[in-house]
């Protein structure tokens, strides 16, 4: 499909107001593509059901997202209850791996692999929606959502390699000489 009328460097929001595509919001908008897209590769790797109803939801969580930025909060958009479930899934993955050591060096398995993509991806969402700031109005519960979900991708490659019998390299810090 195509209309012509992005041709020039311009496209529309969900209010109808047309922006650049340079622009904060599409910018954000793009990030929020990228992590559901990367999430989606993550899906196609994942062997676990429990992870793979987690990422199922989190793309619907994501179109909302992106519906609450371009519609300016005039339809859906993400509820305190979703962040709880984010977190309450941090909490089911935490104990099933344990301590944690940080740093974790990203990578083990596909499976973590594409995880990890997943939550950089985010993490650059993150950024880029506390610099959309200085556009438009955003609600601190999307950066509240956006925030947990880094950490529940997190998780999911972590627990995904320890399901494998993959151990983590870790990233000591150590004082320089």
């Amino acid at each position: 499909m195509y209309t012509k009328r992005g041709d020039k460097g311009e496209t529309d929001t969900g209010t109808g107001m047309r922006v650049n595509k340079g622009s904060a919001i599409i910018d954000t908008e793009g990030d929020i593509d990228e992590v559901n897209s990367f999430i989606g590769f993550a899906l196609v790797n994942t062997k676990w059901n429990d992870i793979k109803e987690d990422l199922q939801q989190i793309q619907f969580d994501l179109f909302t997202l992106g519906e609450h930025i371009t519609a300016q909060g005039a339809r859906r958009t993400i509820t305190p209850e979703r962040v709880k479930w984010l977190e309450d899934r941090v909490t089911y993955y935490r104990k099933e791996y344990g301590k944690i050591k940080l740093f974790v060096i990203p990578g083990g398995s596909a499976e973590a692999t594409t995880l990890h993509m997943a939550r950089t991806v985010c993490r650059r969402l993150e950024r880029d929606l506390v610099r959309s700031k200085d556009e438009f109005e955003l609600p601190a519960i999307l950066e509240e959502y956006v925030n947990r979900l880094s950490s529940v991708l997190f998780f999911h490659a972590i627990v995904s390699n320890k399901r494998l019998g993959i151990e983590e390299r870790i990233f000591y810090l150590r004082e320089l000489p």
